[in-house]
């Protein structure tokens, strides 16, 4: 910034010493400094990642389901029906009727046996041994020039 003095100003400081002489003006400068601030990106290391899969054996118990059937003929006596019975489940019995036609002055059905089949359920416990991987990352700094 600058600021110019005028003569007047020097005339009146003149004055009071007596001095009147020729009016002039002079200019001053007035300096300011201006920082700039730049930045740059320097290397300071390096860093080297690598993953390693580890592997690890554990057993895995799984309930394996098995269904056993038995068979058993029940006989029946003289039960007669005017169309074939239908298949039937009472709790785990299956029951399968066994017909016959019988004659009458019109056709009729006789259930001469059933045939029951009773479902078991056994869970038999099973284990294998399976293999888990796990994934590990490592990290390695390498230092480099500073």
């Amino acid at each position: 910034m600058e600021r110019e003095i005028k003569s007047s100003e020097k005339n009146q400081a003149a004055s009071v010493e007596g001095n009147f002489s020729e009016e002039k003006t002079k200019v001053i400068p007035v300096i300011e400094e201006v920082l700039q601030v730049d930045k740059k990106v320097v290397e300071t290391g390096r860093i080297h990642i690598r993953k390693e899969v580890a592997k690890d054996e554990q057993p895995v118990e799984i309930p394996l389901m098995n269904e056993t059937y038995d068979v058993k003929k029940v006989q029946v006596s003289n039960l007669i029906f005017d169309e074939p019975p239908k298949m039937r489940t009472e709790g785990d019995t299956m029951i399968i009727p066994v017909v016959k036609e019988v004659a009458e002055i019109k056709i009729r059905y006789q259930v001469t046996e059933e045939i029951h089949v009773v479902k078991n359920k056994t869970v038999t416990p099973y284990s294998e041994k399976v293999t888990l991987k796990k994934e590990k990352v490592i990290i390695e700094r390498e230092e480099g020039k500073k």
